[in-house]
């Protein structure tokens, strides 16, 4: 908990554009810190234990998508309010691109592997791993939470679509988000 504090007091010196997403994120030397943003605390994450939800998450992620991919060391800590503080590895690789997977069959087949396990989960645990997220409106031909160094797929975010959430919401735009994800997928990769 005093580590997750000492990080939270660092957020504070640090701008992050992404304050109406779910993660405020920072980097410090070889690490990236990710820890809700107010506006998540107060909607999303309402009446919800954020550091088990992430937890659990992780383990999920782990689960279906662990021979396939590699995760960068990731620490998840918890805070005095019971919300997450992801420490994370920086990884010095560039975000999958659809000209990636145009001159790389061994990463195409990764590809298609996760997008299976992406929808077997949806299917057994009502969860969907986000990978494109709103980042895909400015640049269309990137997968914006995968990354490669050319031979191997790294999962870098793991927020989770949820098709049961308890708030109305995330269900309902969780429901919406992982059609599009799949007609995305399914049509330009």
């Amino acid at each position: 908990m005093k580590q997750a504090e000492k990080i939270k007091k660092q957020a504070e010196w640090k701008f992050s554009w992404r304050l109406l997403w779910e993660n405020f994120v920072f980097q410090e030397w070889e690490h990236f810190y990710k820890m809700p943003t107010a506006l998540y605390k107060h909607t999303m994450y309402r009446h919800t234990d954020s550091y088990e939800k992430v937890v659990d998450a992780l383990r999920l992620i782990k689960q279906y998508f662990g021979p396939m991919v590699t995760i960068p060391k990731t620490e998840i800590l918890k805070d005095k309010d019971s919300n997450y503080v992801i420490r994370q590895e920086k990884i010095p690789w560039e975000k999958l691109t659809k000209q990636h997977l145009n001159n790389n069959p061994k990463l195409v087949s990764k590809f298609a592997r996760i997008i299976v396990a992406n929808e077997l989960m949806w299917k057994q645990q009502w969860f969907f791993l986000d990978i494109l997220w709103s980042d895909i409106i400015k640049h269309p031909n990137t997968i914006h939470n995968l990354f490669t160094d050319w031979e191997n797929i790294f999962i870098f975010d793991f927020w989770l679509l949820e098709q049961s959430s308890k708030n109305f919401f995330f269900k309902y735009f969780s429901r919406f988000w992982t059609w599009i994800q799949l007609q995305i997928i399914k049509r330009f990769f």
